[in-house]
């Protein structure tokens, strides 16, 4: 059999073929698909008793929202936009690995990360059908990464990240873990499918100062037409925006 190489580096092979099993994570029962990147890529739901919807790929694509798709958090495609587009939406991580005076640059979950290091890559989803967990075994690193999709009531999605030392040795790591292609707020499908171009080019990042947390608003593009937006939330009440549109920029339809 011929040898694979990136550069000097020889590939390693994949994962054997893919097995299930029932699992307990946490004191929760959850049904694993072992080696799951050895299946084609096949789309799911997390469940809520609210108005959350979330349909993700086993890839890791995945869109998300409140109510309908007009209050997207990530962007409203079709399934197959959806899984091409996993590389730049949703979850994302990176770990810069220190071990034997050597930093390992590790992208875990991630399909440029293909044949690097020795994986393994499992897929949980609990019995009640809210919860999803990702996770990559890096055997020659000797870690464990992990991340979870659910949703709660007070804080609406909730993603959870695990790291693991699985290994002997003492290891020191540099992390850059978050979430990425949020959707600004008062963004609709339709724009956005009409427009991706235009909103990609004026999103902006904002911080609030007072909670630490970060807004991803399209203010410029109010701007352009004189409209204004401002976040008013209260704690423990939810993100509220107010917008102002000057006179003369408006106009009520009578519908039949």
């Amino acid at each position: 059999m011929n040898t694979s190489c990136f550069g000097r580096r020889r590939l390693k092979r994949p994962g054997s073929v893919f097995a299930k099993a029932q699992v307990t994570i946490e004191g929760e029962r959850f049904y694993q698909i072992a080696n799951y990147d050895r299946m084609r890529p096949f789309f799911m739901t997390v469940v809520s008793d609210a108005d959350h919807w979330l349909f993700i790929s086993s890839n890791g694509g995945l869109t998300a929202g409140r109510r309908d798709a007009n209050l997207a958090l990530f962007p409203y495609y079709t399934d197959d936009k959806i899984r091409d587009l996993a590389e730049v939406t949703g979850s994302k991580t990176l770990l810069q690995v220190r071990r034997q005076s050597r930093d390992c640059l590790w992208e875990p979950l991630s399909a440029r990360g293909n044949g690097i290091y020795r994986v393994r890559r499992n897929l949980y989803k609990n019995f009640w059908g809210n919860q999803l967990i990702f996770e990559e075994v890096n055997e020659d690193l000797g870690l464990t990464f992990r991340y979870a999709w659910l949703n709660s009531q007070r804080f609406g999605f909730v993603r959870r990240a695990w790291l693991v030392n699985s290994g002997a040795a003492t290891t020191r790591v540099r992390l850059l873990d978050g979430v990425q292609n949020l959707m600004p707020c008062g963004v609709g499908s339709q724009f956005n499918l009409e427009y991706s171009t235009l909103l990609d080019a004026y999103k902006k990042s904002e911080l609030l100062p007072d909670t630490g947390l970060g807004l991803f608003l399209s203010r410029e593009i109010l701007l352009i037409t004189g409209i204004t937006i401002l976040e008013t939330g209260q704690p423990g009440k939810g993100a509220r925006f107010e917008m102002t549109v000057p006179n003369g920029m408006w106009r009520i339809e009578e519908r039949p």
